[in-house]
């Protein structure tokens, strides 16, 4: 399912999460729940809309991890799985990852290496891709061996993913397509760039409502256009 969110929404959504503190929609509680929030290129956990996610998190109540991957300006494809291989301690049913960028190819090759029974709770990716991007070159490490979809589709009780139609540095269809080959909910937003900071991009309340909307176990059938 396609849910198209225009910028005049978008707004709207971050106004009311600045406002008061809360997404439009109830706020679930978040006790026991372990979120992994992943960085992507050049970034850090102090970057884009990255400490907002985690306040909000931490005030429902569960616990979050920011990950600071290694040499986030030059990095490496092996480096970077190591890292979260280390440093990612729950990967259960309670267990739920954002990623955003460079960190969403990185967090599924992480998934893609778990062989367990028990599934995830589930993962939110933002401007996430998993082919060779043509303005980083330098990159293609990442995305040069295939992903096992039907795995991570196994593995993942929910998965959503958020794309920009104007991004410049990922390509909305590069987006769109690994939202295609994740069988997951794709959400597109008209002017999000490649939600960064610098973009104004300090709070990214589609992503919340989405983790809100799977510890829930709610999802709506019917296509949603917000223009």
């Amino acid at each position: 399912m396609i849910r198209s969110i225009g910028h005049i929404a978008l707004a709207l959504s971050l106004a009311a999460c600045s406002g008061n503190g809360s997404s439009q929609e109830p706020v679930p509680t978040m006790t026991g729940k372990h979120v992994t929030i992943i960085h992507g290129y050049v970034a850090s956990p102090q970057d884009h809309w990255f400490p907002w996610l985690k306040a909000k998190l931490e005030a429902q109540g569960a616990e979050v991890a920011v990950l600071a991957l290694p040499d986030s300006a030059n990095p490496r494809a092996d480096a970077w799985l190591a890292y979260l291989k280390a440093n990612i301690h729950h990967h259960d049913r309670n267990s739920y990852f954002v990623a955003h960028s460079l960190g969403c190819i990185t967090l599924l090759r992480y998934l893609d290496g778990l062989d367990q029974p028990t599934p995830i709770g589930g993962f939110v990716l933002v401007s996430g891709f998993a082919d060779s991007l043509s303005l980083l070159p330098q990159l293609d490490d990442f995305t040069r061996e295939p992903l096992n979809y039907p795995h991570l589709t196994g593995l993942a009780m929910r998965r959503s993913v958020i794309a920009s139609r104007n991004d410049p540095v990922v390509p909305y269809r590069q987006t769109a397509a690994l939202s295609r080959s994740l069988k997951a909910e794709l959400h597109s937003i008209d002017h999000g760039g490649h939600f960064l900071g610098s973009e104004g991009f300090t709070e990214l309340p589609p992503v919340y409502d989405e983790l809100a909307r799977m510890i829930r176990h709610k999802y709506g059938d019917t296509e949603v256009s917000i223009r």
